[in-house]
């Protein structure tokens, strides 16, 4: 490839933008497509655990680390895990200090000088014989434009991945209703504010949760989770564009639940989301050496163990110094590049999907899932802690 030739990413989430800005460290120009006008034309997810060997390794590789220091959050550490008819506190625990908290749109802005987003929401992707890729837009007055090389960077649901692999997203099984509750504070919300500060707390039970977490600036996110068939939200009338009895579905459904649990369910929401949550099966697909995939639109899984977001950030990381090294590469070693990229990105992301399953298994489920997630939970910070003593011990750091 030349180095002059056009690369596109198609999605301005966190793996499209932590791979534009390391391609644009070394000086490789780089355009984005992406759906919404602005950061912040619609609501986020909540916070983030940035892992060391994934998200904070990409901050890295990104020059971004004083940036992120300026707004991470380290204070909101705790969990706590109880159950569904009366909470009785299970685990409190306090994850490692290199997991600092932060919310993905905060993450946006540590990168928004450092790239140029195109409000063109794509279509489709198409190619000619010589496997050179042209974007064509929803908008269908504006004409489509071709580039050397597309990343689809567009989530789950990605325009770009049906030009690899038909394969479309699973239905896990559960979904999540996301309740975003601003000026949650000791004195508006004396004892939700209490319960939940400082992290996240958990009620869980009888196939349904529901999970509190602290967020920046006063905002709580409640997600209160259903593991419920598809067609039973649309009976109900929780689907997108009839959020609005949402909060009257959830008090019957979680009638009987503890006042921690209930009380979420109670306070005025400045919105809310209905998200099925939605897994890929092992799939794969032939390298092409015009088109590839990263974060949700390769792997999407469940949140269940915070990978999702830090392995797209990881993802767009490797990828961007990948294409940096072979930006001039003949054909074939281009291409040998390209399939490597995809083949690593998928193994750790076929571990961790499989990890986030097993956990939604545990936390999601009948009886009292509380114990069983507890127990879940003391056994990980077992591992962290003996595996942060042996990076101590041996080579003298802790990441």
């Amino acid at each position: 490839m030349s180095s002059q030739r056009s690369i596109a990413i198609v999605g301005a989430g966190l793996g499209g933008l932590v791979c534009a800005r390391v391609l644009q460290l070394q000086n490789i120009p780089v355009i984005i497509y992406e759906r919404e006008p602005t950061p912040t034309s619609r609501q986020q997810g909540g916070s983030l655990d940035m892992h060391s060997d994934s998200g904070f390794k990409a901050l890295q590789m990104a020059q971004l680390v004083d940036e992120f220091k300026k707004i991470a959050r380290y204070e909101d550490q705790n969990m706590k895990i109880g159950w569904m008819a009366r909470f009785t506190l299970r685990t409190s625990k306090c994850r490692p200090r290199s997991r600092s908290k932060i919310g993905p749109r905060r993450i946006e802005h540590c990168y928004a000088r450092s790239y140029w987003t195109r409000c063109n929401p794509a279509q489709s992707v198409t190619q000619d014989d010589r496997n050179k890729p042209t974007l064509h837009f929803l908008d269908t007055a504006l004409e489509p434009v071709t580039h050397d090389f597309v990343i689809g960077a567009d989530g789950s649901w990605s325009r770009v991945r049906p030009t690899l692999s038909p394969t479309v997203p699973m239905y896990s099984g559960v979904t999540f209703v996301d309740l975003f509750l601003a000026d949650i504070t000791a004195k508006t919300h004396p004892e939700l504010a209490a319960f939940v500060q400082p992290g996240m707390a958990m009620v869980l039970g009888d196939n349904k949760a529901v999970i509190a977490q602290r967020n920046s600036n006063d905002v709580v996110r409640v997600y209160a989770a259903l593991r419920k068939p598809l067609a039973w939200l649309d009976e109900v009338g929780l689907t997108e564009g009839k959020e609005g009895a949402a909060q009257e579905v959830l008090l019957r459904e979680f009638a009987g639940w503890c006042p921690q649990a209930t009380g979420w369910l109670r306070v005025p929401c400045e919105s809310i989301a209905v998200r099925p949550l939605y897994t890929f099966k092992r799939h794969a697909w032939a390298a092409n050496p015009g088109v590839t995939i990263l974060g949700d639109a390769a792997h999407s899984m469940v949140p269940f163990a915070g990978e999702g977001a830090n392995l797209a950030m990881l993802d767009g990381a490797e990828l961007a110094t990948l294409v940096a090294k072979n930006i001039s590469a003949t054909p074939g070693v281009w291409l040998k590049a390209i399939k490597g990229f995809e083949a690593q990105m998928q193994r750790r992301a076929v571990t961790m999907s499989d990890e986030s399953m097993k956990h939604m298994g545990t936390m999601i489920a009948e009886g009292d899932a509380a114990a069983r997630a507890g127990t879940m939970m003391r056994r990980m910070m077992m591992v962290a802690n003996a595996w942060k003593f042996v990076r101590k011990s041996l080579f003298g750091w802790i990441g």
